[in-house]
C-alpha cells in the first residue's frame, strides 16, 4: 500500500474517532457554566459516555503521531521538527483533557460539588491551551509558503494563516467565563474545530502529492 493511502486512510479513522468522541457523549454534558452539582450529577449517572469519551482519545493521539510523523517526513528542516511539536503537544493536551473526565467517572458518588467543579475546571481549561500547539502545526505551514522558492501552494499558504489567525484569536477565551468565549466551550470546540479540521484536511492532500511525486522520482 502506498504511503499516501496509509495517510489518508489514517487520518480519516483519526477524524471518526474524534467525531465518535462527541457523539458518544451525547446532548446536556457539562461545561464550565455548570454547578459543581450538575457537575457531580452527570458524571454520576454518564459515567460510561465519559470514559467513552477517554477511550477514544487514545486512539485519535495514535492516528495524530501517525499523521505528525508521516507529514513531518515531507517537509523541510526546521519545519518539520516545529510541525512535530505542535501535533505531539495537542494529542498530550486531548490526553490530558480525558484522563480527567475518565477519573471524575470512576468514583463520582459522594464527590464534594465544588472539588468536582475545580476539577472539571482544570480540564476545561484545555481549549484555550491546546491552540499554542494549534498556532505551532500551522505557523510551520505559513513559514513554507513564503520566500521566493515557497514549497506549499498559495492556497494552503491562505489556509494556514487563516487557521493560525483563528487559533490566536481564541486564546481569549482563557479569560473567558461563559457562553460563546468559555474555556473548551463553542468557539474551541467548534469554529476551531472546523477550521482546524479544514486545515489538516488541506496539509494531507499537500503531503500525499509530495509523497506520490517521491515515488514517481524513485521510480
Amino acid at each position: 500500500m502506498k504511503l499516501s493511502n496509509i495517510l489518508l486512510i489514517n487520518i480519516l479513522l483519526t477524524a471518526a474517532f474524534y467525531v465518535y468522541s462527541f457523539v458518544a457523549l451525547g446532548g446536556g454534558f457539562p461545561t464550565i457554566d455548570s454547578s459543581g452539582q450538575e457537575v457531580v450529577d452527570w458524571f454520576t449517572n454518564h459515567g460510561g459516555k465519559a470514559k467513552t469519551y477517554a477511550w477514544t482519545a487514545a486512539f485519535v493521539s495514535l492516528g495524530l503521531a501517525i499523521f505528525a510523523g508521516q507529514v513531518a517526513a515531507v517537509m523541510p528542516k526546521p519545519h518539520r521538527y516545529i510541525f512535530f511539536a505542535g501535533v505531539i503537544g495537542f494529542a498530550i493536551t486531548a490526553q490530558v483533557q480525558a484522563w480527567i473526565w475518565a477519573g471524575l467517572a470512576f468514583h463520582p458518588q459522594g464527590l464534594d460539588p465544588a472539588a468536582a467543579r475545580t476539577i472539571f475546571d482544570i480540564a476545561a481549561f484545555w481549549g484555550p491551551l491546546v491552540n499554542g500547539s494549534t498556532m505551532t502545526m500551522a505557523l510551520s505551514f505559513v513559514a513554507l509558503g513564503l520566500g521566493a522558492s515557497p514549497v506549499i501552494p498559495r492556497w494552503l499558504l491562505w489556509l494556514s494563516v487563516i487557521f493560525f489567525a483563528e487559533q490566536a484569536i481564541e486564546t481569549i477565551t482563557v479569560f473567558g467565563e461563559s457562553g460563546f468565549t468559555a474555556p473548551g466551550g463553542t468557539m474551541n470546540v467548534y469554529l476551531g474545530g472546523v477550521l482546524g479540521f479544514l486545515w489538516v484536511g488541506g496539509v494531507t492532500r499537500w503531503a500525499m502529492q509530495r509523497m506520490n511525486a517521491a515515488t514517481v522520482s524513485q521510480n
